[in-house]
């Protein structure tokens, strides 16, 4: 009896002494780390990452570095072309690396080792994802390079926005060819805007920074648009449509991201409320980036506990730590800031080796390298470079070379995701954003009741007298003079209306698109704030609101009562006044099925080309037609808001008839003609194996925080968290019912 007690005592003994397991993994596959150390904790997060995910980011970091045709073969070569014209070498690579603070450098470390770590067990076992053994080669070590190539492109892709600038100068030389030409500057004016200080904003006017501590952004008046057009040389059309390749959303690279699964689309949506707008008096936020679909998922999730970590959300395989997340205090969310962050500048040639700065000579920089292809030679891939950047295009003897204000400092902002794990409090948060270089909209919620928003990056401050619409001369005297301070960035705290919301829309009424119209009078951000539109709000109300803009027209709103002005019942028969009838009935939600909303697509698509082809044309295809002639400037025309007066001397009326029998003579080519048949389909979400979940115009990850004493989350990751076996697709039935599970963090 005794020695049976005495075992019994030694047995609870050990097992309260015995060291916790590092992994825990809940019923979702999700793992949740117990650290001793933060070395500890990065280390066992490469290795739960890469058993997930280790397929994924071998081809993540294949395509960040430009070595997919070494394995893959020749059908991959023009997306590793694509990366090398462009991407730094191991060299800069390193270089941005040792800029690390030594935390950071530890994290990199630790996690590259944990993945190791796991390459080797799954070597030993020979439980390697099939993937190595039907492409024939087996992984490398995993090195800090690879997660910083990663991390790199992740911040390219969604904390900054490519130059628009050999783009626009295509669509000016265009329009100078078609039978606006006379106005051409004009149209260039009118689908080419500033600033439109009707466009929503994400800091509201009650909130904004006062007139003194803004900045004094360059003034754009005509005189200097074609003042900067004598300065440019003579180009023509055909000799800037070969550039347009790099500045397309879906370069080759950009598609073959989308195929392999690596992050691919850049949008977002957040939601933040404070104590004093929340039903139960707890701040809350919602965070949704909008990364793309796949199987496996684009994104994963963890959570870390530990000395310094306590963290659970979002991370991107490969790239070490939480971009999404929340700590017993703080919960943050992440959007692409879409500001204007690149520039072109043209150099003329000189020599072949050499371009002129102003006066001044100087030499480029050649960097040349290998591009592997299975089963045939190498080739050498050149990138040139002149002082601001890699040389992009070349034509008539001019070098155009883009610079970007994060160049060489992208992975600086890791450091600023490392530092919110830090902050107890809004004061601490603005020096771990200081490191922050890349452009994203940052949202804040902390458990004792604050919330904010911070607009962040390098924004650059340009020399006066040029058109930021234009590429510019290279010069002494058009060069940057540095950078916006983070002081006069967009940024609230504790708005009156405590309220903010944010999909990609203006960070502030001031603040000019510049290069691209990235923000209009109309905005899909309006959707989201008529879904909110309420004096209380609750979590249900959030996650109606995200489940209510996926099933909506965002900018219908504007259109549907100049539709029901404009068109009367009896305008038209048959298939016209089918469509007519359903025009009229629409009210703005794109339900699966509905009638209404497919005829409101093709009546907009009809409508573009109506007021617009016979004065500009398509502008050489009809996919950057619709780019262009976005709906704001649909509207400005329509209203007569704008320099070349598009509708001719027709009335409103006129054209929304033509429009509308447009519309239906292509829905009976395209659908039947009978208007039951015209029925709309929601994109959707693959699932393999399943049907695919319908309406995807949500967030990749989804995730709801509620500031509680004890904060508490809840998130979804479609399909799944790990990318084979049972846990692959095991969070798409909560995705299909717009359901969430609990976000989970470990004691520590």
């Amino acid at each position: 009896m005794l020695a049976t007690l005495a075992l019994a005592v030694a047995t609870l003994l050990s097992q309260q002494t015995q060291a916790p397991a590092p992994i825990e993994r809940d019923e979702f596959g999700v793992p949740h780390i117990f650290a001793n150390s933060w070395e500890d904790g990065f280390y066992h997060a490469g290795y739960a990452v890469a058993e997930d995910r280790l397929w994924q980011m071998e081809q993540s970091r294949r395509l960040a570095r430009g070595k997919l045709a070494e394995v893959f073969g020749k059908d991959f070569a023009a997306s590793d072309r694509d990366i090398l014209k462009t991407a730094y070498t191991d060299q800069e690579l390193q270089q941005q690396f040792d800029k690390l603070a030594p935390r950071a450098k530890l994290a990199f470390d630790s996690y590259a080792k944990g993945v190791n770590a796991y390459i080797d067990a799954a070597t030993k076992k020979g439980s390697l994802p099939p993937g190595y053994a039907a492409a024939g080669f087996r992984p490398e070590k995993w090195t800090v390079l690879d997660s910083a190539a990663i991390t790199i492109r992740l911040f390219q892709l969604f904390g900054r926005r490519d130059a628009g600038e050999i783009r626009n100068w295509a669509l000016l030389t265009y329009l100078s060819s078609q039978p606006v030409k006379e106005q051409a500057l004009d149209a260039f004016d009118d689908f080419l805007w500033q600033n439109d200080p009707a466009s929503p904003t994400t800091v509201l006017p009650e909130d904004d920074l006062g007139a003194d501590a803004r900045p004094r952004f360059p003034k754009l008046t005509r005189a200097i648009t074609e003042k900067h057009l004598t300065a440019l040389p003579k180009v023509g059309l055909f000799d800037l449509l070969p550039a347009l390749k790099l500045a397309q959303a879906e370069r080759t690279s950009t598609l073959v991201a989308q195929k392999l699964g690596a992050p691919f689309k850049a949008g977002s949506y957040a939601i933040v409320v404070g104590k004093e707008r929340s039903a139960t008096g707890w701040p809350m936020l919602l965070n949704g980036p909008q990364m793309g679909f796949f199987n496996p998922a684009i994104v994963h999730e963890l959570s870390m506990a530990g000395p310094g970590l306590n963290v659970v959300g979002m991370d991107v395989p490969g790239a070490p730590g939480v971009a999404i997340g929340h700590t017993a205090e703080l919960a943050w969310g992440l959007t692409s800031g879409v500001a204007d962050t690149d520039d072109v500048f043209l150099f003329k040639a000189s020599g072949a080796d050499g371009y002129l700065d102003g006066e001044q000579t100087k030499k480029l920089t050649v960097v040349r390298r290998t591009l592997k292809i299975k089963g045939q030679p190498d080739e050498t891939v050149e990138q040139k470079r002149t002082d601001v950047g890699p040389v992009i295009h070349t034509a008539k003897g001019f070098l155009f070379s883009n610079r970007s204000a994060s160049w060489m400092r992208e992975l600086d902002s890791i450091q600023s995701i490392y530092g919110l794990l830090d902050a107890r409090e809004p004061k601490d948060l603005d020096g771990a954003l200081s490191h922050a270089t890349m452009n994203f909209n940052f949202f804040f919620a902390f458990h004792g009741g604050p919330i904010g928003y911070r607009y962040l990056g390098l924004i650059p401050d340009r020399a006066e007298g040029w058109d930021p619409r234009l590429p510019v001369m290279g010069s002494p005297e058009s060069a940057w003079k540095g950078f916006i301070s983070s002081a006069q960035m967009p940024r609230v705290d504790n708005p009156k209306g405590g309220l903010i919301t944010n999909w990609n829309n203006k960070p502030a009424s001031w603040f000019p698109n510049f290069d691209s119209p990235a923000w209009g009078r109309l905005f899909r951000v309006d959707a989201l704030n008529q879904a909110l539109d309420k004096p209380k709000l609750s979590l249900q109300d959030l996650e109606s609101a995200i489940w209510t803009i996926a099933r909506t027209e965002a900018t219908a709103y504007a259109f549907m009562p100049l539709i029901k002005q404009q068109l009367k019942e009896s305008d038209g028969e048959g298939a016209v006044g089918d469509a007519i009838q359903y025009l009229r009935a629409f009210d703005g939600r794109q339900f699966e099925g509905s009638v209404s909303a497919t005829v409101f697509d093709a009546f907009i698509d009809a409508l573009r080309n109506e007021v617009f082809l016979g004065t500009t044309g398509n502008f050489l295809s009809p996919g950057v037609f619709r780019l262009a002639a976005q709906p704001s400037v649909i509207l400005n025309a329509l209203q007569g808001n704008t320099e070349v007066k598009y509708l001719k001397g027709r009335s409103v009326a006129e054209v929304f008839k033509a429009a509308a029998t447009k519309a239906a003579s292509t829905l009976e080519q395209r659908l039947g003609a009978d208007a039951a048949l015209w029925r709309f389909r929601p994109g959707s979400i693959p699932v393999p194996g399943e049907p695919p979940i319908p309406y995807n115009n949500r967030g990749s990850y989804i995730q709801v925080v509620e500031l509680r004493a004890t904060v508490r989350g809840r998130n979804v990751l479609p399909p799944g968290v790990a990318e084979s076996g049972p846990h692959s697709k095991d969070q798409a039935p909560l995705s299909r019912a717009w359901q969430f599970k609990p976000m989970k963090m470990r004691p520590f």
